[in-house]
């Protein structure tokens, strides 16, 4: 038998192979896609039935398998933020009742961080003029954001009018209640939000929890008294676990009529954000 026919034979062969092997494939990603199109209608009826409506772009998500993930507090990365923002002369005073609050002051104005994350100030930047629109707060707040520490580039910043947010995904999925809000006002930069540094770990080997969103859906109609559904996002609440450790618990956010929802996987219970 000459060469030539045998590698077309080989050929032919491997052409057989991969069509059935892309006609299986295919063949799962409609039967895949069929089921969650049943599922969601079979969802929408459900809530239909309870007198609860879905929003025009509703979309029931996939099932998500996230890690319940631990985070220390950074006390240098807290120094190095305050002192970016309000100068190397910052007076750092920490408070002696126990709450883990640290203040810095000086003469541009003050910072202060409290043991959960939570951070607030009060401050004027060198030169500051008020910015005029949205473009020009969030060339501002990146600017700041910078000289305080953090890599801009890796922050998520949207603006409202004159005040911008900032936040950034853990795990590739967003922390509902981690950010940090720059005010711009006429005389001064109003600082609030919840705020990490470190990086994020697991305590507990295969520590990871998987929820559907039909789930956690179930659980936020069983709760609490909404009339519309308009998205779920999976992704993590950020809280307080003690001895300057914070916790993030996977689970749903749900955007109703009556505001957004965290559906915590953990103690299956509803919060509003």
């Amino acid at each position: 038998m000459q060469w030539s026919r045998v590698k077309s034979i080989f050929l032919v062969i491997l052409l057989l192979v991969d069509g059935f092997l892309c006609l299986n494939i295919a063949g799962k990603y409609v039967s895949r896609s069929y089921r969650q199109a049943e599922n969601a209608h079979n969802i929408v009826e459900i809530l239909s039935g309870q007198g609860i409506r879905v929003g025009a772009g509703f979309s029931l998500p996939d099932a998500h398998t996230l890690p319940v993930l631990q985070i220390d507090r950074s006390r240098a990365d807290e120094d190095r933020f305050s002192y970016g923002l309000l100068g190397e002369d910052a007076l750092r005073q920490e408070e002696q009742d126990g709450s883990g609050t640290v203040r810095y002051t000086s003469e541009a104005g003050t910072v202060s961080w409290q043991g959960g994350g939570q951070v607030t100030g009060a401050f004027v930047p060198a030169g500051y003029a008020a910015p005029s629109d949205s473009g020009e707060a969030l060339r501002l707040a990146r600017t700041l954001l910078t000289q305080a520490g953090l890599a801009a580039a890796n922050l998520s910043l949207q603006a409202d009018g004159l005040t911008v947010t900032a936040s950034f995904p853990t795990a590739g999925v967003p922390v509902f209640n981690r950010a940090l809000t720059l005010d711009f006002a006429a005389d001064r930069v109003r600082l609030s939000g919840l705020w990490t540094f470190d990086t994020p770990y697991i305590t507990k080997s295969g520590n990871y929890v998987t929820f559907a969103a039909t789930d956690a859906l179930f659980t936020l109609i069983s709760r609490e008294e909404v009339t519309q559904i308009d998205s779920l996002t999976a992704g993590f609440l950020l809280g307080e676990s003690g001895s300057g450790r914070m916790q993030m618990t996977p689970g749903w956010r749900v955007k109703t009529n009556a505001g957004s929802f965290f559906v915590d996987s953990l103690k299956i219970s509803s919060v509003l954000l």
